[in-house]
């Protein structure tokens, strides 16, 4: 197994390298980085000897070197600063998920490529877009709100996560719909009184600002790092977990031509199926609510596609 990972350099790209590399997923682990050869070199000097008795090949590298690559996991991103919303990033990194799809299309044509780079869905969109591959080896990685909706269901019902089953769909930001109906504590459904769903939901704003009055320039590296190193391991080993992240939508939800989170079983050559919970009517507006966001999320990158050229 060959896996390259674009925007090694950065927080979120170099603890995915590590999580990688000492969990002996691949035999090659190929890290890009162009503008910034030192620090991925730097990286794959020191992960490579950390994972060498696993037989885990790391070297860094240039896009020609993800040749053959099975996997392409993409982190790389314009500098954030502080932002209020991650679609503020959206017209910064149009530009560069072109140039990297193009790479990914010329160098990995057989690949399935994870879109890790902010703002994920309609970035995962665009990915899709200018690739062209199949819409089941392009997946948008944002596993980390299903995380934070079962630690924030934990604690406020003195329950473990690792109990708790409950999925986040729509957009990976403030307009994502935590399904309430699908909450279940060791196999067994919950029912959330209306004021508890409501602490929950207000909570979600708070999540970003939370990283960003910190002003370290990170983000979720370490959280996302284990997040796909799991959805790594599923098409590794072909366990076929259900994973929510984002997908582009042909149907499924009454939905066409944009990325959405919804809960995917992966494994071996990538989305293998989107399951479509029902909603529960209170839910629906939420959802509708998140769709105006990602329609329009989606409707600029067909603007930047059609302004810049396929």
């Amino acid at each position: 197994m060959k896996i390259s990972v674009v925007g090694a350099a950065g927080y979120v790209g170099s603890s995915t390298a590590v999580e990688l590399a000492l969990g002996g997923l691949a035999d090659e682990l190929v890290l890009i980085d162009p503008f910034k050869q030192n620090l991925v070199t730097h990286l794959a000097m020191d992960a490579g000897t950390a994972a060498a008795d696993m037989g885990v090949k790391v070297r860094a590298g240039d896009f020609p070197d993800m040749q053959d690559s099975q996997i392409v996991i993409v982190t790389a991103g314009a500098a954030q600063g502080l932002i209020a919303s991650r679609m503020e990033m959206l017209p910064k990194n149009l530009s560069i998920i072109k140039d990297i799809a193009l790479k990914i299309k010329q160098f990995a044509p057989d690949s399935i490529v994870i879109t890790a780079t902010n703002p994920v869905d309609p970035l995962n969109y665009a990915m899709y877009r200018f690739t062209g591959f199949d819409r089941q080896k392009v997946i948008g990685y944002t596993s980390n709100d299903t995380t934070r909706f079962r630690m924030m269901l934990g604690e406020t019902l003195g329950q473990s996560p690792a109990d708790i089953e409950a999925y986040v769909m729509g957009e990976h930001g403030e307009s994502q719909v935590l399904v309430f109906s699908s909450v279940e504590i060791n196999g067994e459904p919950v029912i959330l009184a209306d004021n508890v769903k409501q602490k929950i939901r207000a909570h979600v704003p708070e999540i970003l600002r939370s990283y960003e009055e910190l002003q370290t320039g990170r983000t979720a590296g370490i959280t996302s790092a284990a997040g796909l190193t799991t959805m790594v391991t599923a098409i590794v080993d072909n366990t076929n977990e259900v994973i929510p992240s984002s997908a582009v939508l042909d149907g499924e939800y009454g939905l066409k031509n944009l990325s959405m989170g919804v809960p995917l079983v992966i494994g071996s050559g990538g989305i293998h199926e989107i399951v479509e919970l029902e909603l529960e009517p209170e839910e629906e507006p939420y959802l509708q609510k998140t769709l105006e966001v990602l329609k329009s999320a989606a409707a600029k990158v067909e603007e930047f596609i059609a302004s810049s050229g396929k």
